[in-house]
């Protein structure tokens, strides 16, 4: 069942997707479904197979399950902010690679990560050994 949310659950997505640099016309990105005007109307309606694969056209590459809910489109907007802040980082120099290609929860933490990096590269560069070995220098 679609709720009236769903097509800003999915405006958001785009939109994060959009800041990210992804291109989804260049994806194939089909036009928002008319039947979203009936949402935003406040109606819910059923997701048959045609609805899922309007909604999954209209988001290519992303799974329509991550949109359905609140909760699921939470989690997908911090993966994006994840993946666009350890991009930034790339090219600002710095390139994390992490275990078993799991990622961070959330951008903040990526962030901190990045902090205490850089402190470390600073503290050993001025010849801190102390500093830069110390644990409570840890993020």
């Amino acid at each position: 069942m679609a709720d009236a949310d769903l097509p800003a659950r999915v405006t958001r997505v785009r939109g994060a997707l959009a800041a990210a640099g992804v291109n989804l016309e260049e994806l194939g990105a089909a036009p928002e479904p008319a039947w979203f005007t009936h949402l935003r109307n406040g109606h819910r309606l059923p997701l048959g197979p045609a609805e899922l694969k309007e909604t999954a056209d209209h988001l290519p590459g992303i799974a329509v399950e991550a949109v359905l809910s609140g909760e699921a489109c939470t989690r997908l907007l911090s993966h994006i902010e994840v993946l666009t802040t350890l991009r930034e980082l790339k090219n600002g120099g710095l390139d994390f690679r992490f275990c078993h290609g799991g990622l961070p929860e959330d951008a903040a933490r990526v962030r901190s990560l990045a902090d205490y990096v850089r402190d470390q590269v600073a503290a050993a560069a001025n010849g801190d050994d102390d500093a830069a070995a110390s644990p409570g220098n840890a993020a």
